[in-house]
């Protein structure tokens, strides 16, 4: 698995000699296997995004749901989704710059044409979003990502009070889909690589 994995990891950034870094083949594996959560905490560009594309591309081949992105900023989200189409993963976003679009995306995701949904916490409050796209998707949910996740947290200037609601989202999941949470240790008082939360 592992050599597919690499495959995927020279697709996503263009390079056939692209190597795993430490840590990032085994907080993927850990996902895949033992579907349980995963609190990752590592420096900004070590890679965190590469473990949860490459894991969605391994739940997807195995016939696993989408997978649910929550990050907090839009030009952010752009930039995940242009890194996921590298894998050849249907990305896809539902936010105030593509009204246009919600339709067309809400069908695909119910004929699981979509192999991940970036969303801002913002939008889990929002009645429509979790009637029409949420509950139709959470049974067959591949996997939950929660980026940037010191947001959380009511410390610092970075809190975003809509991030509270990922814990009643969090209740909702069946048993098997893992959850990954990450951060960079810049955010956080403490530093740690990747350690079990659950």
């Amino acid at each position: 698995m592992r050599q597919q994995g690499e495959r995927y990891l020279a697709a996503a950034l263009s390079d056939p000699a692209a190597r795993f870094r430490d840590g990032q083949w085994e907080a993927i594996e850990f996902l895949l296997t033992a579907g349980k959560s995963l609190l990752l905490v590592q420096r900004t560009g070590w890679g965190k995004s590469i473990v949860y594309f490459l894991a969605t591309r391994f739940l997807r081949d195995n016939r696993r749901g989408p997978t649910l992105l929550i990050s907090p900023l839009l030009s952010l989200m752009r930039n995940q989704l242009l890194a996921a189409r590298n894998l050849k993963l249907a990305a896809v976003t539902v936010n105030s710059e593509n009204r246009e679009e919600w339709q067309e995306i809400r069908e695909r995701l119910r004929g699981d044409q979509i192999d991940l949904l970036l969303i801002a916490p913002e939008r889990l409050a929002n009645d429509s979003f979790r009637t029409e796209y949420l509950q139709p998707a959470l049974p067959r949910l591949g996997m939950l990502v929660v980026d940037e996740a010191h947001c959380i947290s009511d410390w610092g200037h970075d809190f975003r009070p809509d991030y509270r609601r990922i814990g009643r989202l969090v209740r909702l999941l069946p048993p098997n889909v893992p959850l990954l949470a990450t951060t960079g240790w810049s955010r956080i008082l403490w530093s740690s690589s990747a350690v079990e939360c659950g």
